[in-house]
């Protein structure tokens, strides 16, 4: 890597970790004082997108931003977005589901929302994971982090935005996150660059918060074997299909 593409990683690094300090450390301050709902609405919504992007834009201040160069645009029709969703499901779900039984089997709690938060809180959380987190959090990665990582070149400015996309997941959901969320990154990273546009991450950012967080959970709460069936499905069907889809993708 040169020099110049070295120092590019390290102010957009910078301007990531200002971000994720300003939000964690003042959001958990604002929320220790306020409390309730109004508390987490500030502490996961109102800071981070504020004065955590100012710190962000304050950090990386006079870095180019333009979109990475791809040669070419593909459009982002239905099956594309389907065959995305596979595949960022397909990637991500053996590593979070491999890391979550060796969490268990060494004796430690998993982490992250759980079950009761999630449905404790109904309408916080669809607002904040299938509205909020997916709008805004694809805005910061897979916008403004990837416009400034431009100059490092398609695979680089790829692989680096889903680095500091999964990092932060380690402080607010825990380790297993961290290869689930770097997993899914690289897909909404590759879809942003390769369509040119920002909605398609958009979607498939909230649909792997359905994926991921409501349908286990719920099916959890139905009956412990409906988890089992979704475990079964994700791992002998999605993770084959997965195969399929990138192994055909190389012999094309």
């Amino acid at each position: 890597m040169k020099k110049n593409d070295v120092i590019t990683v390290l102010r957009v690094f910078a301007g990531v970790a200002a971000w994720f300090i300003v939000s964690k450390g003042l959001g958990n301050y604002v929320d220790s004082i306020v409390g309730g709902t109004w508390g987490m609405i500030l502490k996961s919504m109102v800071i981070p997108y504020t004065l955590g992007l100012l710190a962000f834009f304050l950090t990386c201040i006079g870095m180019p931003a333009k979109k990475v160069e791809t040669g070419s645009y593909i459009a982002p029709t239905a099956g594309l977005l389907l065959k995305a969703f596979v595949v960022q499901t397909g990637l991500s779900f053996p590593l979070v589901f491999i890391i979550n039984i060796i969490t268990r089997l060494t004796g430690h709690e998993l982490s992250g929302i759980s079950p009761e938060d999630l449905f404790g809180n109904m309408w916080f959380y669809l607002v904040l994971l299938l509205v909020f987190n997916p709008v805004l959090e694809e805005v910061l990665f897979r916008k403004l982090v990837l416009e400034r990582l431009a100059p490092i070149g398609f695979k680089g400015a790829v692989i680096v935005s889903a680095v500091l996309f999964a990092m932060p997941h380690l402080y607010s959901q825990g380790i297993a996150q961290v290869p689930y969320t770097f997993a899914i990154g690289l897909v909404l990273a590759w879809l942003t660059v390769k369509t040119g546009k920002l909605w398609p991450a958009i979607v498939l950012h909230a649909l792997s918060n359905v994926y991921g967080a409501y349908i286990p959970m719920g099916l959890g709460l139905i009956h412990p074997a409906c988890s089992v069936l979704f475990v079964l499905f994700t791992m002998g069907v999605i993770v084959p299909l997965t195969v399929v889809i990138l192994t055909h993708k190389k012999t094309q």
